[in-house]
């Protein structure tokens, strides 16, 4: 075999070895079962419409009343897009309260959890976001929120393209997570 080929094909292996490894992380992580009550439920940013709607959905089941969300600053911007797409963000609604995380991360959006959990006296929670952040989100949350917290995720269709990055980006955080411990 020559010198390229045997490049080519290290390469190709490694690829492999790196996606099956991701495998348990990124594309089959632990998901808890959906425990009968939680205090809050918190919808991990972007609030797309399928978090949304396994929120809303879990709201109607009866295991929360609360629904914590975490959006763009954009959405109170009248007239943009995301102020009509999130208008439950800009009237009182008793079950929506959203936020701006800062900094506007998962260590963000777990620090505002962790504060609000304190203030309020809440001990369990639902986080929701899309498959591939599962664990890294799992991992954060934990740091900063010391309740009962179960991980779900919301049907988000995903293409090859975006599962290529997501495992990019994924394990870029997994790396700053580690390089930054604590909430």
């Amino acid at each position: 075999m020559t010198r390229p080929l045997l490049i080519a094909a290290a390469s190709i292996v490694g690829v492999a070895l790196v996606a099956l490894a991701g495998l348990p992380v990124y594309v089959f992580p632990t998901v808890e079962s959906t425990p009968a009550h939680a205090d809050v439920i918190l919808v991990l940013g972007p609030p797309t419409s399928q978090r949304m709607s396994a929120a809303r959905d879990l709201v109607t089941a009866g295991v929360s009343d609360r629904i914590l969300v975490s959006v763009p600053p954009s959405v109170y911007v009248s007239g943009t897009r995301d102020h009509e797409k999130f208008a439950a963000c800009t009237r009182d609604d008793p079950v929506v309260h959203c936020f701006q995380p800062d900094p506007t991360t998962t260590r963000g959006e777990a620090r505002e959890l962790g504060r609000l959990a304190e203030r309020s006296g809440w001990r369990s929670a639902i986080a929701i976001t899309m498959t591939p952040h599962i664990a890294r989100a799992r991992m954060i949350i934990q740091r900063c929120f010391s309740g009962t917290l179960a991980m779900h995720a919301a049907d988000e269709p995903l293409s090859v393209g975006d599962w290529i990055y997501q495992y990019g980006y994924q394990t870029a955080g997994f790396v700053r997570a580690g390089l930054e411990p604590g909430c």
